[in-house]
């Protein structure tokens, strides 16, 4: 599912990644773990797209990124969820219009968003909030919108970057429950953290990225 070999990064001469190695298989749930700053935003970008290394490979979803130009890159979106560090919510827009967003960006039939939007509403439990604006919500409800947007294609893979960050460990264990049910239905799971004990607490696989390099 992710295949990353000896991938290096750098911001001018700032470097973040350093020779970076590891394998994702299809159906797991992994965490990249690391303090702020230790590359885990930047490897994330590199994974769908938004950066390119300065040297090494990377193989998503069976798509070596390095054949990838812009017009196959929706394309190769298309099979890939994210939620953002920032979530990206569109204040404008209320909290169905928000979801739907990426099924109207591929021509979906109007009726077919829709039932999906209803059916994701239902699943996170913001049925009562669709019309809503995003900035008149919790910011937990705010992080269960990025996941219903982030799935609502059913990508094989979710990237997800601190989806927990500002919750407290209920909410968090709430959080991790929505992702646990996604990753038992068969969607693969990516998420960086720098909660080092939710990640333990939650009996996963866990990759360390400290220093811009796996430990």
């Amino acid at each position: 599912m992710i295949q990353v070999h000896q991938v290096s990064f750098s911001y001018d001469e700032f470097s973040v990644l350093e020779k970076v190695s590891f394998r994702v298989e299809r159906g797991e749930f992994v965490f990249l773990v690391g303090s702020s700053g230790s590359g885990k935003t930047t490897l994330l970008r590199l994974l769908y797209g938004d950066l390119v290394p300065l040297e090494g490979h990377l193989s998503v979803v069976g798509q070596p990124l390095d054949e990838l130009n812009k017009v196959r890159l929706p394309y190769f979106r298309q099979k890939i969820g994210i939620v953002f560090q920032d979530l990206k919510l569109l204040s404008d827009k209320t909290v169905q219009e928000n979801i739907a967003l990426p099924q109207k960006l591929i021509g979906e039939k109007p009726q077919a968003v829709k039932e999906n939007v209803a059916q994701l509403l239902h699943q996170m439990a913001l049925t009562h909030h669709r019309a809503a604006r995003p900035t008149e919500i919790s910011g937990n409800e705010r992080r269960r919108i990025a996941v219903a947007r982030a799935i609502i294609n059913k990508p094989l893979l979710l990237l997800a970057d601190a989806p927990t960050e500002g919750l407290d460990a209920h909410l968090s264990s709430e959080m991790m429950a929505i992702l646990d049910a996604l990753n038992f239905q068969g969607m693969t799971i990516f998420v960086a953290t720098s909660d080092r004990e939710l990640a333990k607490k939650s009996n996963k696989r866990i990759i360390e990225l400290k220093d811009g390099a796996i430990r």
